[in-house]
């Protein structure tokens, strides 16, 4: 039985935790074609890791998921790539070229020294977890001082997230419907998050109407056409789906 399958008949929970995803295992998510899925098209800025990371350092990607981004990094050269997600659904990947580790990001320690990693990414994670900080802490930990981390998340600045959370009190990318449980506004984000890194950049990507999910509504033409003039606006932050965050780690002496 698929995940989808078993919400609708009321066995599982949207929202799995760590202990029900790994009880689970392939049956959470229907495997993505040869596109790489929703995950790589969506949150991942294949770009930008290319122009910061270094093709020769050790790169640790966090929540590879079915690894079409770590099939990326490898067909452009990385060759020394560490992976880390809850659980192992690797797929498109090189499963030999790939060093993973399964892991609870919101309790345990990331299985690397201080100061290993010349670069992190973490595309579209952290909105799932229960202790983000806790990850964010060991990201700092392993990552070398001035390496990058590339961090994306549902972008809560969106126009219609705005306008959505007015009318109903509930942000559309963090519903009843979704497994997203963890939102980073700006002012939280500049306490917590920039406690440990430096902001080097801000991009926000694929532009489009996210007030609600195309699984959960009929499409109508009304939708499409809002759909088609979403896409046709700038990727800023009251239209792009997405905040990507480009930080570097803060000196060790730096954090109190």
């Amino acid at each position: 039985m698929k995940h989808s399958e078993a919400q609708s008949k009321g066995i599982l929970p949207v929202y799995l935790t760590v202990e029900e995803m790994r009880r689970f295992r392939l049956q959470t998510e229907e495997r993505p074609s040869e596109t790489g899925g929703t995950r790589f098209q969506g949150s991942t800025t294949p770009d930008l890791a290319l122009q910061l990371l270094p093709r020769d350092g050790v790169i640790l990607e966090c929540g590879p998921h079915f690894g079409m981004f770590t099939k990326f990094l490898q067909e452009h050269g990385f060759q020394n790539i560490h992976a880390l997600d809850v659980v192992d659904v690797l797929h498109f990947s090189d499963r030999r070229r790939v060093t993973f580790h399964e892991i609870d990001f919101n309790t345990e320690r990331m299985p690397y020294p201080d100061n290993y990693f010349d670069g992190i990414t973490a595309w579209g994670i952290i909105e799932h977890m229960e202790n983000p900080y806790h990850f964010l802490r060991e990201a700092h930990r392993v990552l070398k001082p001035g390496a990058p981390l590339l961090l994306s998340l549902p972008n809560v600045l969106h126009v219609m997230s705005r306008i959505w959370f007015l009318r109903t009190g509930v942000f559309p990318r963090w519903n009843e419907r979704t497994n997203h449980i963890f939102v980073l506004p700006r002012g939280v984000f500049e306490k917590t998050v920039l406690r440990y890194f430096d902001l080097a950049a801000t991009r926000f990507t694929q532009p489009g109407n996210l007030t609600m999910n195309r699984k959960y509504v009929k499409v109508g033409l009304g939708y499409r056409l809002l759909d088609f003039i979403f896409q046709c606006l700038p990727a800023n932050e009251w239209f792009g789906n997405y905040v990507v965050y480009v930080l570097r780690k803060k000196a060790e002496n730096l954090v109190i």
